[in-house]
C-alpha cells in the first residue's frame, strides 16, 4: 500500500476502518492477523481482561500497527482464507469467547466485535461480491 493511502486510512473513524474492513476483506477473500511462525496467531488479553484477536484488511496495514511486544515475539502478518477465517476461527467453540479486535491503528484503537457480529458483517459483504 501507498504511505499516503496508509495515512489517509487512520484518518477514518473506529466504525469507518471497521466498513472499509469488512468490503476490502470480501472484495479480495482474505484477512490478516500475526502469527508467530505459521499458526500461533496472536491473541492478546485487553484491560478487562478479554481475549482480543486482532485483525487488518492487508499486509501492510497489520505491519504498520503490530503492537511493539507483538513485533519482539515474532509475530508477523499472515493471511487467512476469509472462508476458512469464518469457518474455522469465528465458529471454532474454542474461541466463542474471543472478540476480534477490527483494524487496530498504532494508537491501539480499534473497534472490538463479538464472532457472530464479524461472521454476519463480512458474510453480507460476501453476498455484495457473488
Amino acid at each position: 500500500m501507498h504511505p499516503k493511502q496508509i495515512e489517509n486510512l487512520f484518518k477514518l473513524t473506529n466504525q469507518e476502518r471497521v466498513d472499509y474492513f469488512m468490503r476490502y476483506c470480501a472484495a479480495w477473500e482474505e484477512v490478516w492477523g500475526l502469527a508467530i511462525n505459521d499458526d500461533d496467531w496472536i491473541v492478546f488479553k485487553d484491560g478487562d481482561g478479554d481475549e482480543i484477536f486482532p485483525l487488518w484488511p492487508h499486509q501492510d496495514l497489520a505491519e504498520y500497527c503490530a503492537f511493539e511486544e507483538h513485533k519482539e515475539m515474532g509475530a508477523e502478518p499472515r493471511s487467512i482464507s476469509i472462508y476458512s477465517f469464518i469457518d474455522d476461527f469465528i465458529n471454532d467453540p474454542d474461541l466463542k469467547d474471543v472478540y476480534y479486535g477490527i483494524f487496530y491503528n498504532k494508537e491501539r484503537e480499534a473497534l472490538v466485535l463479538k464472532g457472530e457480529a464479524l461472521k454476519n458483517g463480512l458474510e453480507a459483504e460476501l453476498e455484495e461480491y457473488e
